[in-house]
C-alpha cells in the first residue's frame, strides 16, 4: 500500500521503518534537522539491539498531502492544528491517528467524517538517540489499539499487522483512552517526580506506592462512573491484586526497556506540553471523586497546563 506518515518522531520513525520493511510505498513528512538527518542517513530505528535502516521518500511537513491508500498521523495532541489543515479538500484515504487525542477526538472525526477516521495508539514506545536513531521497545501487554467501530479498523488492523506487529481491536476505545489516562498520568507524575528517571521510582518505595495507590483510586472513580476499565491485565494488576503485588510489579517493570525506553523518555519529553494537559484531564474528569493520591501526585503537573 502507498503510506504517507506524517511525523518523524519515535512512532512515526518506527512505524514507517516497519511498513517500509513489510514492502509499503512509504513517504515521511519531516522538517527541521529531522527532516536533514533522513534524507542523509535513511530511517534507522533499533530494537533490542538491531537495527532496521529503510530508505523512505522524505517530503516537508509544510507540504501538501501526496496521494495515498492510508495516511498516519503520528504528531502530538498539542501539534495537531496544523495538520488538520492539510486535510483540507482532500477526500479517499484512511486517517490512522496513532495517538491519544483526549476532548478533540470528536472534533477530529467530524472534521475528516467517519468513514475515513481510524483512531488508535501505538504499541511502540521510545526515544531519538543523539545519532539519530530511534531506540524503541514493542509493549507486549499494549499492542497497537485500533477502534474497531471504524468503518475502516479492518483494512488498518491488516496494515500494521504485515509489519509484524501485534495489534487489538478495541470496541470501546473511549474506556480503554480513560484507563490509559490514568495510568500514564500516574507513572509519568512518578517518574518526573524521580527525577524523569524510571529505575529511580523503581528504588523509592513511598513513591512507588503513592503511584499504584494513584492508579488503584482513578481505576475506582472510573468504575464508579460507569467505564469499563481496560485492558483486563490492567484491572486485575492495579483493582483485584493487593497494592504490594502492583508495586512490586512495577519495580522490575520500571528498571526494564518499558520503564527506562517507552514511559520515562515520553514523560521528558512531554513535560512541558502534552502531559500537563493529560494530568489535567485526569484531574477535571475526577473533580467530585474520592481520589486524594492521585490528586495529590498529578496537582504539580496540572498547575503547569
Amino acid at each position: 500500500m502507498r503510506v504517507v506518515v506524517v511525523g518523524a518522531g519515535v512512532i512515526g520513525s518506527v512505524y514507517a521503518a516497519r511498513l517500509a520493511a513489510a514492502g509499503h510505498d512509504i513517504h515521511v513528512l519531516a522538517h527541521g534537522r529531522r527532516r536533514a538527518a533522513l534524507e542523509e542517513d535513511g530511517l534507522r530505528v533499533r530494537t533490542e539491539g538491531r537495527v532496521l535502516t529503510q530508505d523512505v521518500d522524505v517530503l516537508p511537513a509544510d507540504g501538501p498531502l501526496p496521494e495515498a491508500d492510508v495516511i498516519i498521523v503520528a504528531v502530538r495532541a498539542t501539534q495537531l492544528d496544523p495538520v488538520l489543515d492539510m486535510f483540507d479538500g482532500s477526500t479517499g484515504a484512511a486517517v490512522v491517528f496513532l495517538q491519544h487525542l483526549g476532548t478533540r477526538a470528536r472534533e477530529v472525526v467530524t472534521r475528516l467524517g467517519v468513514e475515513r477516521t481510524v483512531l488508535a495508539f501505538p504499541g511502540i514506545g521510545g526515544l531519538v538517540c543523539d545519532d539519530g536513531v530511534v531506540e524503541y521497545v514493542e509493549i507486549y501487554a499494549q499492542p497497537t489499539t485500533i477502534d474497531a467501530t471504524a468503518v475502516r479498523a479492518v483494512a488498518v488492523g491488516q496494515l500494521i499487522a504485515s509489519t509484524g506487529m501485534r495489534t487489538a481491536m478495541e470496541g470501546d476505545l473511549p474506556a480503554w483512552f480513560a484507563t490509559h489516562e490514568v495510568f500514564v498520568a500516574c507513572m509519568g507524575a512518578g517518574i518526573l517526580a524521580c527525577g524523569g528517571d524510571a529505575a529511580q521510582l523503581a528504588r523509592d518505595t513511598i513513591m512507588l506506592r503513592r503511584v499504584v495507590e494513584a492508579v488503584h483510586e482513578g481505576f475506582a472513580a472510573l468504575r464508579s462512573r460507569g467505564i469499563v476499565v481496560t485492558p483486563s491485565a490492567l484491572r486485575v494488576l492495579f483493582s483485584r491484586m493487593p497494592r504490594w503485588f502492583a508495586a512490586a510489579y512495577w519495580r522490575r517493570g520500571l528498571q526494564g526497556p518499558v520503564g527506562t525506553i517507552a514511559l520515562a523518555p515520553h514523560s521528558r519529553a512531554s513535560r512541558d506540553d502534552e502531559f500537563p494537559l493529560l494530568c489535567a484531564g485526569v484531574v477535571d474528569r475526577f473533580a467530585s471523586s474520592t481520589t486524594p493520591t492521585l490528586v495529590a501526585l498529578l496537582e504539580p503537573h496540572v498547575r503547569m497546563a
